[in-house]
């Protein structure tokens, strides 16, 4: 089992993640083409982060609720 600490850290770390990736999505709709193709390709490197980072913090939460 991982530790508060380093839970809440990576929790803060995803929800930093998570906040970029709407920014920039409200950011997208007001480029051009190729900043628009340079936009494309940070977003699917942030969910992609953001993805797997959140899949540990729900697979934590999960076994502190079946304790």
């Amino acid at each position: 089992m991982m530790t508060t600490t380093f839970m809440t850290i990576l929790a803060i770390v995803t929800t930093v993640i998570w906040i970029m990736v709407s920014t920039e999505l409200t950011k997208s709709s007001k480029k051009d083409n190729n900043e628009k193709e340079k936009s494309r390709r940070k977003l699917i490197v942030l969910m992609s982060a953001g993805t797997l980072f959140t899949i540990p913090l729900v697979f934590s939460l999960i076994q502190n609720i079946q304790l």
